[in-house]
């Protein structure tokens, strides 16, 4: 807990998680929240806010909307349990599996499959496909001073209009949820990191229906993914739909993760190629074995967080992350660059020059420093402009 947070601004509602170490703002309108925000955020800490969907028009974010509009699109899906790529399928057939299993496309052994959408929409077309959608999630996303393409605290909003404007999004992320005790062991989304800070809207969970309930194994899930009491109340409660577990780790832990992953991988007799990185390269999630692992070896303890409908979980740039599905989820990301870790976004880009280039990070798509340059750039010039004045009063 940030002490003094109370005394700073007692008229902003929020709580504390994972005893005591997450922030997490109750009210997303409040236009106070930045104040408290900033003094966590600036120590590395991810932040959640909760109850975003309140104020989202709720039948923009539905399953059946994505698959009545668009289901004639060709698209890729992955097979969460094994990354295996299915090629060339329409997203109709995504979206009809989404909350009724027995209409999921099924392996070669008849098993119908965890998939997720791989890059749908794809690239920056989701301004352009989807409008009312970007409309919808720019108006409502919190912390604006931070989110918004013009926010005064978004350092990207400082780049000059003739620059090409770099790529933060939105971003969706549809996927099915893991539903067995092995898959326990795999992540929706495996260990990795971003070069800028990321808000990560849950927009709409859905529970499937039909081959079992799967109710008990998400309990079994988030109690074995180190979830405090806190967050299993808010489950037991059954007011809100859970979505998704987190597990986030500070920035500058990620070294002590990469040795332990490297450590891991010559006890399993892999090669470690030197362009090649263990959180970069996404190839590992961390169960509830590794993670044990990284505490007690390297003292490192992540913030495990359970992100229910409607909650925007906050990631700081450079901080190791990974997401496990518990239900059918829609997510909607949004990057933004703060002043607090602009200094992770510039050492990030350096690193990423240094991956093979077969990485997607190889390339500053950032323009890292060209943001540095105009927003200091327009820091002097402000200053300059109230010298000029205090000097003529």
């Amino acid at each position: 807990m940030v002490m003094g947070l109370n005394v700073l601004d007692p008229h902003t509602s929020h709580s504390w998680l994972c005893d005591g170490r997450l922030l997490c703002l109750h009210d997303p309108s409040n236009k106070n929240n930045w104040k408290i925000f900033r003094e966590c955020w600036k120590q590395g800490q991810p932040v959640l806010v909760s109850g975003v969907h309140k104020k989202l028009k709720s039948e923009l974010w539905k399953p059946e909307a994505f698959s009545q509009e668009f289901g004639d699109q060709d698209v890729d899906l992955v097979n969460c349990r094994n990354c295996a790529i299915i090629s060339d399928v329409k997203v109709r057939d995504f979206w009809d599996g989404f909350e009724i299993i027995c209409k999921r496309l099924r392996s070669e052994d008849g098993q119908p499959m965890v998939l997720k959408l791989k890059d749908w929409p794809p690239g920056e077309d989701f301004r352009d496909m989807m409008p009312t959608r970007f409309e919808d999630l720019m108006e409502n996303l919190p912390l604006p001073e931070y989110t918004k393409r013009d926010g005064r605290l978004n350092l990207a909003s400082r780049l000059p209009s003739y620059f090409v404007r770099p790529d933060l999004g939105p971003k969706m992320y549809n996927a099915y949820g893991l539903i067995t005790a092995e898959d326990r062991r795999v992540g929706t989304t495996n260990l990795h990191l971003d070069v800028s800070d990321a808000v990560n809207v849950m927009v709409y969970v859905g529970i499937p229906v039909g081959e079992g309930a799967h109710d008990e194994e998400v309990l079994k899930t988030i109690d074995e993914g180190d979830a405090d009491e806190v967050t299993k109340q808010r489950i037991h409660d059954g007011k809100e739909k859970p979505g998704a577990l987190w597990h986030i780790y500070a920035a500058k832990d990620a070294e002590k993760i990469r040795e332990l992953l490297r450590k891991v991988g010559e006890e399993q007799g892999q090669e470690n190629p030197p362009d090649h990185d263990p959180i970069h390269d996404q190839s590992w999630y961390l169960d509830q074995t590794l993670r044990k692992r990284l505490y007690e070896e390297y003292g490192v303890q992540g913030w495990a967080i359970v992100q229910f409908l409607g909650d925007a979980v906050f990631i700081p740039a450079g901080a190791p992350h990974q997401v496990h599905n518990l239900y059918s989820c829609i997510k909607v990301a949004e990057d933004f660059v703060s002043p607090e870790h602009v200094k992770h976004c510039f050492r990030l880009t350096q690193e990423f020059r240094h991956l093979s280039n077969t990485h997607t990070n190889h390339e500053d798509k950032l323009q890292v420093k060209n943001i540095i340059y105009h927003a200091v750039k327009d820091a002097v010039g402000t200053l300059k402009a109230h010298e000029s004045k205090l000097a003529r009063s």
